[in-house]
């Protein structure tokens, strides 16, 4: 069911310019008791094999990880003997110009160690990185996607999105940058056809880059023809981002949980029952943070802003599939309002 292609690069589009994973930071206060949120902390069981599987690859490539850390401190350790017996002792022999030269040679060889150590390392970090974005990546999606109404699922690792992609779906703007990698494709009841990914989006401000959308990026068709947006929202709580491209729009319906902006003055013939009910269904908590959902012409663009719980690769800590389990009911109800605006 699950086809599965080759990665070529990794993480691109997740880390800031300083190299930190890109994601929200801590709410400084402390939210509500929220009754839908996952306690994350509960005792879990895989209930599938490709969930165990997740877990697996995370035990390797951990043990790789701290594997090459010990021989970087190896590696660390030679280079600074040779460096601080070239410099205190046998540079400094000025009246034995033999031993001086070993000690400028010595001083090469402690700087090509470390060259030659970091081109090593690199090339096979990123080999095993490659191997294990493969495996979670692979092992996540055909999980969530070993359901009934998804067809033809493929998956590219690293394949990406395109700038317009993001910001055709008109809910953020000022976009500096855009992000994404676990390009999934397939078709909801054999015949929508549809693009997820991993994505994230900043916005520069003054003095730095500002995160606009963290989570699963979806594009999907539909059979709207009306030249004015519409945008629903599902409010979350204080790590959520909000599109900040809706000021313009009027609010046609406020709740707690929703808020729907369209000046098409006819939004409910294609917001109907069906549809209201199907959104409303997506409960937001603390893995499911805010849903943005852009209606426009021929195309539904869903940002389901997922928090770091599913985002995040695990590495040190053991995988957890509780937020997993989350995201796989989430897109069974997505598969719901997606059919329901192509009828």
């Amino acid at each position: 069911m699950f086809k599965q292609q080759e990665p070529k690069d990794k993480n691109a589009g997740f880390v800031d310019e300083k190299g930190k994973a890109l994601t929200n930071e801590p709410a400084p206060s402390k939210d509500p008791i929220n009754p839908d949120d996952v306690n994350l902390k509960a005792e879990f069981k895989y209930e599938d094999k490709s969930l165990e599987d997740i877990e697996n690859g995370r035990i390797a490539f951990y043990k790789t990880i701290r594997k090459e850390n010990i021989v970087k401190w190896i590696v660390a350790f030679v280079a600074i003997a040779i460096l601080i017996v070239s410099f205190v002792y046998l540079i400094q022999q000025k009246d034995n110009q033999p031993l001086m030269i070993t000690g400028y040679c010595m001083l090469g060889v402690s700087i090509l160690l470390i060259v030659a150590y970091y081109i090593i390392a690199k090339k096979y970090n990123d080999k095993k990185m490659k191997v294990y974005l493969k495996r979670y990546y692979g092992d996540m999606n055909a999980y969530v996607f070993a359901q009934e109404r998804f067809k033809d699922v493929n998956g590219d690792i690293t394949g990406k999105i395109e700038n317009a992609d993001f910001n055709n779906s008109l809910l953020y703007k000022n976009v500096s940058t855009v992000g994404s990698r676990n390009i999934v494709k397939f078709k909801v009841d054999g015949k929508y056809e549809c693009t997820l990914c991993d994505c994230a989006a900043q916005m520069t401000t003054i003095k730095k880059l500002e995160p606009l959308f963290i989570g699963k990026y979806l594009i999907a068709p539909n059979t709207y023809q009306g030249d004015q947006q519409i945008v629903i929202y599902l409010t979350g709580n204080s790590r959520a981002l909000p599109p900040n491209n809706v000021d313009h729009l009027t609010k046609v319906v406020n709740t707690k949980r929703m808020i729907i902006y369209s000046e098409n003055k006819k939004y409910e013939s294609i917001v109907n029952a069906k549809v209201r009910k199907a959104v409303a269904d997506l409960i937001t908590n603390n893995v499911l943070v805010d849903v943005s959902i852009s209606i426009t012409k021929g195309k539904t663009y869903f940002g389901l802003g997922y928090d770091d719980c599913l985002m995040v690769l695990p590495l040190q800590e053991k995988f957890n599939p509780l937020p997993v389990y989350k995201y796989k009911k989430d897109m069974a109800i997505i598969a719901d309002i997606i059919a329901n605006l192509n009828k």
